[in-house]
């Protein structure tokens, strides 16, 4: 028995790998426990589980000086030697992206909806997802599969309409100019967010929706259904990007927290995304990007099949 953890910037989910079938998956705030070795005992007892044996660890952070940390609003620091300490033969801690990466060949029916079928003009698939942050990976299929680590989300942002240039540089002007504008900036929770607030300041009206998590309770605004578009254009700008940079074009899967809750209100542009994902550039490009399948994942817990799987 095995027990894995995806670490997200707001959410952790435990898994048990037992025999090759995930089990007894919870998902916690993270902000409910102080630390992630007191998540981990808190899930090892509510499951009735010793609290040692083989771990691996999903995370979206980055490692520093042998700890992990996290960029978002996660304040966990994960110390392996801490773990180890403890008790736990830690196998892996990487990536939450790289992780979930791995699972993409290991996909059920019942885990996935195709939304384009396509021939596609290579190998390699693409994996992008919109939660908290903006997680990018590549899964290489070619003589041994391997997932190519990537920071995709802090990619700089590319815009092709005046509009697009505005929100982009109002956020920064928001922000007072304090980062490189990147795509994580506005596709992501926060970044959706992001763009609504520039909305409003562009059109000088005030913010009737005050969070990132009230946002779509207020659909029928006038600047959230303006925002709601613009996010779609720069998803599809962000994918096109991504697919194009790593030659993915044997598959696009969409996964994520954002893209479940506009899925779930009937707020999903599928046509506004696919708009701007195929560029009208170089003839080969756009040819291949029209080429490529593009699949939408239900699994919630891909990270953790990810863990399971990579080594399979």
């Amino acid at each position: 028995m095995r027990i894995l953890a995806d670490i997200g910037g707001t959410f952790v989910r435990f898994g048990i790998n037992a025999s090759g079938a995930l089990r007894a998956v919870k998902k916690y705030k993270a902000a409910d426990f102080d630390t992630f070795d007191i998540a981990l005992a808190h899930y090892c007892h509510e499951n009735d589980i010793e609290a040692h044996g083989s771990l691996r660890i999903a995370t979206a952070g980055y490692e520093d000086g042998g700890v992990w940390k996290f960029v978002n609003q996660n304040t966990w620091q994960i110390d392996p030697k801490n773990l180890q300490r403890g008790g736990w033969d830690l196998e892996y801690i990487l990536n939450d992206f790289e992780a979930a990466t791995w699972a993409l060949k290991h996909l059920d029916t019942d885990e996935r909806e195709i939304l384009r079928t396509g021939s596609g003009a290579s190998d390699t698939l693409c994996l992008m997802g919109p939660g908290t942050g903006l997680g990018l990976g590549y899964l290489h299929d070619a003589d041994k599969p391997f997932v190519q680590k990537t920071h995709g989300g802090h990619m700089p942002v590319a815009t092709i309409t005046e509009e697009q240039w505005l929100v982009v540089q109002t956020v920064h002007r928001i922000h007072r100019h304090e980062k490189l504008p990147v795509f994580e900036n506005l596709v992501s929770g926060p970044g959706l967010y992001n763009i609504y607030a520039a909305s409003c300041l562009m059109a000088g009206k005030p913010q009737r929706v005050k969070s990132a998590e009230d946002l779509l309770d207020f659909k029928n605004d006038a600047e959230v259904k303006s925002s709601l578009r613009l996010f779609h254009e720069f998803m599809g700008l962000f994918a096109a990007n991504a697919v194009v940079t790593g030659h993915a074009y044997g598959g696009l899967y969409m996964w994520g927290g954002v893209l479940d809750r506009l899925v779930e209100q009937a707020l999903f542009d599928f046509p506004r995304f696919t708009e701007f994902f195929t560029l009208d550039g170089a003839a080969s490009v756009k040819r291949d990007l029209k080429s490529t399948p593009i699949t939408r994942i239900t699994m919630p817990y891909l990270a953790l099949k990810g863990l399971m799987v990579m080594d399979a």
